[in-house]
């Protein structure tokens, strides 16, 4: 598996110029290195074919790992794998994909009688222990949503979403056995503003501002974030998960991040149990 990144234009980001510097988390960060910044928290979603050795494994879109309290949950939507065993549902590790992970656990929270038919049931998240893995990368590839620098529900924000449109991948099957023997994608950082709150609690939706011709799908499970200022200057903080696009239109739908800390307090409840 060959990454690429379609990197977003500074200019899109129109209350940042581009030589100012940002703050993601303790970081700071020229404004034009943001894309690569948060990169490695957006991964690629795979589920294993055990009945196919020519396919051994099919893509799921877009995957986002969360770090809150000391926890590690690497979210995505229950319709991107809802036909799945969860040890079937994986992400690389290293760039090139050559090692695959699942998490110990999924998290749901369907039992929860307050979110009843709420459109967060089609969220879920696996939970992860980086250090039982052995591999330095797991660890760097959660995003920490501790503190202020989360979104607080401010419309007048610029919007980042990251993603791995389906309509970006390019397969290399071989010409004799029929094999998969090559796959190359490609993230997407795309800005975007805020459109409107969804009658659904905790959801809301955003125009992007698209520069190519790639469509949504394939970015649900994606991050969202914004960006913020504060007396030290620019930040960019989480703001939450792509839930679901559309082919047709530039509108996607996100849960925000005060709904996906519900995930964090829930799998707590679960190892206090």
């Amino acid at each position: 598996m060959v990454p690429h990144m379609i990197q977003m234009d500074p200019a899109e980001m129109k209350r940042i110029g581009p030589s100012a510097s940002i703050r993601v988390g303790s970081l700071w960060a020229p404004v034009k290195h943001l894309p690569e910044v948060l990169a490695p928290f957006t991964k690629l979603l795979f589920c294993l074919n055990h009945t196919d050795d020519a396919h051994p494994y099919s893509l799921r879109g877009s995957a986002t790992g969360l770090r809150f309290s000391g926890q590690h949950l690497l979210f995505c939507c229950v319709h991107q794998i809802a036909d799945r065993a969860p040890g079937d549902v994986v992400v690389p590790v290293d760039k090139r994909g050559e090692k695959l992970v699942s998490g110990t656990r999924f998290i749901r929270i369907n039992e929860l009688p307050e979110f009843a038919g709420e459109e967060i049931l089609d969220v879920c998240a696996m939970h992860f222990k980086p250090d039982d893995y052995g591999e330095p990368q797991l660890e760097r590839g959660f995003f920490d949503i501790k503190g202020a620098d989360v979104w607080n529900g401010e419309p007048q924000t610029t919007f980042l979403v990251y993603g791995y449109p389906s309509s970006l991948r390019q397969y290399g099957v071989d010409e004799v056995s029929g094999e998969l023997n090559d796959l190359k994608v490609k993230m997407t950082a795309t800005a975007g503003h805020y459109s409107h709150q969804s009658s659904a609690t905790g959801l809301h939706a955003i125009t992007l501002e698209r520069s190519g011709t790639y469509s949504s799908d394939g970015l649900s499970g994606g991050a969202v974030y914004h960006v913020g200022e504060d007396a030290a200057g620019f930040y960019c903080g989480f703001a939450g998960i792509v839930v679901r696009g559309s082919d047709t239109s530039n509108i996607i739908h996100f849960m925000d991040a005060q709904l996906i800390r519900e995930f964090f307090l829930y799998n707590q409840s679960l190892e206090n149990r």
